[in-house]
C-alpha cells in the first residue's frame, strides 16, 4: 500500500493530506505567520488518524513554487526534514499544475491561464502548451489575454494578483497533490536533490 503525505505551504492557504491506499485524511487552515508552528501538528495529527507512523511513508509531495518566499521555504525544510528521517522521497509539484489540475474537477477548458501573486505589478503565470511557466508584467498577461480570448484565467487570490481581468478563484486542493503525486512517482527525488521553483521572465519577455 502506497503511503504519501501532501504539503502545501506555497499559497494563501496551507494544506496537508495523508494518502494511504484509497483514503485520504485531509486539512486546510489559513496559518498567516503561524506556519512553521502549526504545520507539523496539523501532519502528525493526520498521520495519527491516518494509523500511520513516520517510518511508514513513502513519498513526500510537496509543491515547490511557485509562490509565498517564506512559505515556499517553510513546506521545503518540513517536507525534506521528515524525508530525510523516515526515508521517504519527495516529489515536487508546481503551484502552476496544482491549480488547473484542481479546476479540472469542477470544469475543463482547452486554455487554462494560471496566475499567481509576483508583487510589483508581476504574477507568476502558465498555460500548458501555450504560454510558457514564468514570471510576466501584468502587461504581457494582459496583451497575452487579448490574443487568447478562449483562454479561462484562474488563481488562487484573484484579488491580490491586481490583475485587470476577469480571474476565476481556485482553492488549492491538497487532494489533488497528493494524486498528482500519485499519478507521478517517477518524479521523486531524493531530498538532498529538491529544487524550489522562483520563476523569472523568459527571454524577451516584459
Amino acid at each position: 500500500m502506497l503511503n504519501i503525505l501532501a504539503v502545501e505551504c506555497c499559497l494563501k492557504l496551507t494544506g496537508a493530506a495523508v494518502m494511504f491506499g484509497d483514503k485520504i485524511f485531509h486539512a486546510q487552515k489559513d496559518l498567516g505567520r503561524k506556519q512553521t508552528s502549526e504545520l507539523p501538528k496539523i501532519c502528525g495529527s493526520l498521520m495519527n488518524d491516518a494509523g500511520l507512523t513516520w517510518p511508514d511513508l513513502d513519498y513526500v509531495a510537496i509543491t515547490n513554487g511557485p509562490g509565498y518566499f517564506t512559505g515556499i521555504r517553510v513546506g521545503a525544510a518540513y517536507a525534506t526534514g521528515i524525508a530525510y528521517a523516515s526515508g521517504a522521497k519527495i516529489i515536487p509539484v508546481s503551484t502552476l499544475e496544482l491549480l488547473p489540475q484542481t479546476f479540472r474537477k469542477s470544469r475543463n477548458a482547452a486554455k487554462i491561464l494560471t496566475v499567481i501573486y509576483a508583487g510589483h505589478g508581476f504574477v507568476y503565470a502558465s498555460c500548458e502548451g501555450f504560454l510558457e511557466a514564468g514570471e510576466y508584467s501584468h502587461d504581457s498577461i494582459l496583451s497575452w489575454l487579448n490574443e487568447n480570448p478562449d483562454a479561462v484565467t484562474i488563481s488562487d487570490d484573484p484579488e491580490r494578483t491586481a490583475l485587470d481581468a476577469e480571474i476565476l478563484r481556485v482553492k488549492p486542493d491538497v487532494i489533488s497533490l497528493c494524486e498528482i503525486a500519485r499519478d507521478n512517482l517517477n518524479m521523486a527525488v531524493n531530498p538532498a536533490n529538491l529544487k524550489i521553483s522562483y520563476y523569472r521572465a523568459p527571454q524577451g519577455v516584459n
